[in-house]
């Protein structure tokens, strides 16, 4: 069984945001296992932020940072000098830097020729194309994280559908109403019943058998799947995986 690559995480949080933590972390194990998590950052970039939840969360470990000089970033030498450091070491095979600052791109190219995988992760309208060119592979991690939020929300409006769907069946049920299960048995019922006399059921005695059945039978109280009521008996019945419609010289006949 082939091992998992190893993976060197290092996140810029300076320059990338806290909300993108679970996508990063998610989208990274497609290519790897983290032998290292760290996030750099000065003191007020990661303490008391949304970073800090983040940090405990996904267990990173946090290289914070002084700029003891103005106009210096002190988080990106940081991060450098410690990615050259693990690439000599030789413990992992890739390296995967989450940040859209173009001060990277030489950084990815020195990891890309050493002959280890290197993945950037970045934003789309901040990351220059010389950037993400120096990576094997650059991963938008907004787009991804936007498609997601998208995809949960529709499952959300399908969830509330549903059970607003089902809340109107057991409104409709209300008084008895019988359920499209028991209306379904009752027809197989009617129909094995003619088998046995050799006789063909059609669509009209079914709906007057149920109606002599269930006194307070209509169509017009069940949803189908899409959430539109029926308004017709043939439109009811033919939903029924179970049975069969044909149409024989004007009339409608109906079987198991």
């Amino acid at each position: 069984m082939m091992e998992e690559r190893r993976i060197a995480l290092l996140i810029d949080a300076e320059n990338i945001s806290a909300q993108y933590a679970e996508y990063i972390m998610d989208e990274v194990e497609n290519y790897g296992v983290c032998s290292y998590k760290r996030i750099y950052g000065s003191w007020d970039r990661i303490v008391k932020t949304k970073w800090e939840k983040e940090i405990n969360k996904n267990s990173l470990k946090p290289m914070m940072q002084f700029n003891n000089t103005r106009g210096k970033n002190a988080t990106d030498a940081a991060l450098i000098i410690d990615a050259m450091d693990i690439l000599y070491r030789g413990q992992v095979e890739g390296f995967c830097i989450v940040s859209s600052d173009s001060d990277f791109t030489s950084l990815a190219r020195r990891l890309t020729e050493s002959g280890v995988m290197v993945i950037g992760m970045g934003e789309a309208d901040k990351a220059t194309e010389a950037l993400e060119n120096a990576y094997d592979k650059f991963i938008y991690i907004d787009i991804l994280a936007r498609q997601a939020e998208e995809e949960a929300a529709a499952e959300r409006a399908t969830q509330r559908k549903r059970r607003a769907e089902q809340q109107s069946e057991q409104a409709h049920r209300s008084g008895n109403t019988p359920s499209k299960k028991d209306i379904e048995e009752k027809i197989k019922q009617i129909i094995r019943e003619n088998d046995d006399k050799s006789k063909q059921t059609d669509l009209g005695q079914i709906g007057s058998e149920l109606n002599r059945v269930y006194k307070n039978f209509d169509v017009r109280y069940y949803s189908m799947k899409g959430g539109r009521k029926y308004k017709y008996l043939k439109e009811f019945v033919s939903d029924f995986k179970s049975l069969e419609l044909t149409t024989y010289n004007s009339r409608v006949y109906v079987n198991i």
